[in-house]
């Protein structure tokens, strides 16, 4: 396929569904946050809206970029992150227990955010030249390089430690592996390695924190004041607003601190604890247009390279949200994923954002013979 030309009217063929769709949940995201601070922490909300004005400038000027760019950059800012990756080891800044923030001046970037865009444009542009045979797909021979290129990032990432972030790259980079045509021999037996590797890992690679993480999963119950207070909280929040919600502005459960981290991790409980379950529906009937739209922009993309890079981005969005609603039901695990565009957080959002200007950069191209 053709590479796409410049145009005069770079915003002729803008796509306002999408765009529209992704303003709609910054909206919500903002009226959400701006409800889980302003009763203590309302500094942070004043931060978030500068962390989203910049990050919609910043889509807009993505989506004037060619897309191709990032093909013959791809492999140079992969290895940057990982030489940031390897500094947060040497001298990154420990929050927590984990030591995943790089001090840069007066901002901490976190490279783990990063390496989700790193990992899409260099397995964009290792799959945008064929290496399966036609008709064929992909067997372990030529997906080599892919696992090299997932597993440095992976394990740098889960050393910090953080088991959500690599966990995330993972997901990100399969689904890549997913949507460029494995050979069903080779997906068996992935999925049969999967299925015996796991227990292994949860034995022998998992940290002690880690392993109560997924007994707690199992069951909340066995420690409700320790390791479980976050999921069983998340869960009476979510629950407490029934159908119709308590109304905006009236959630107590947040208010009160009796849900932790209820303006980042567990925001999503406290958009259902005012919104209720009709309003959770709604803001996940909006995620899901905004899915359809961009799985359309894949579909319709004009090269190989644009498609996988737009599939990429728009896994990062989907995995986040995902994972996030999931531990906030008690569906999965609490890993610490946020959720897009509603989190609290500058790395988190920028590198959302940043996956929605390649989406938008990709539709727009998409347009022009």
């Amino acid at each position: 396929m053709e590479k796409s030309s410049p145009t005069r009217n770079p915003f002729g063929s803008f796509d306002w569904p999408l765009f529209g769709c992704f303003i709609v949940l910054c909206g919500l995201g903002v009226l959400t946050l701006y409800s889980s601070t302003y009763f203590n922490q309302i500094h942070l909300f004043y931060k978030q809206i500068v962390f989203m004005g910049v990050g919609i400038g910043l889509v807009l000027i993505l989506t004037l970029i060619d897309y191709h760019l990032y093909e013959r950059l791809a492999y140079l800012f992969y290895g940057v992150v990982v030489a940031l990756l390897i500094a947060v080891e040497v001298a990154g800044k420990t929050v927590y227990g984990s030591q995943r923030w790089l001090p840069l001046g007066p901002i901490h970037l976190q490279p783990s955010e990063v390496a989700k865009l790193a990992v899409v444009f260099v397995l964009a542009r290792f799959y945008s030249q064929e290496r399966a045979l036609p008709g064929q797909g992909y067997g372990f021979r030529e997906l080599m390089p892919v696992f090299v290129l997932l597993g440095i990032p992976m394990f740098l990432i889960f050393t910090q430690p953080d088991l959500g972030s690599a966990l995330m790259v993972g997901f990100v980079g399969g689904t890549i592996v997913f949507f460029c045509n494995l050979r069903i021999r080779t997906l068996v037996t992935m999925a049969i390695s999967f299925a015996l590797i796991t227990p292994l890992a949860y034995q022998f690679v998992l940290k002690d924190y880690q392993r109560d993480r997924v007994k707690t999963f199992l069951n909340p119950a066995r420690s409700p004041l320790g390791e479980g207070y976050h999921a069983i909280q998340s869960m009476i929040t979510v629950g407490s607003g029934q159908i119709s919600g308590k109304g905006y502005l009236k959630g107590t459960q947040s208010k009160l601190d009796f849900l932790p981290k209820h303006h980042t991790d567990f925001i999503f409980s406290s958009f259902a604890e005012e919104w209720g379950f009709i309003g959770s529906l709604g803001i996940l009937a909006v995620f899901v247009i905004f899915i359809l739209l961009g799985i359309d922009v894949v579909r319709k993309s004009k090269d190989k390279f644009g498609a996988v890079l737009a599939m990429g981005a728009l896994s990062i969005i989907i995995w986040h949200v995902i994972i996030n609603v999931g531990m906030e039901i008690g569906v999965f695990p609490v890993v610490g994923v946020p959720m897009p565009f509603f989190s609290y957080g500058g790395s988190s959002l920028i590198t959302n954002m940043i996956a929605m200007g390649i989406l938008m950069s990709v539709s727009l191209r998409r347009h022009i013979f």
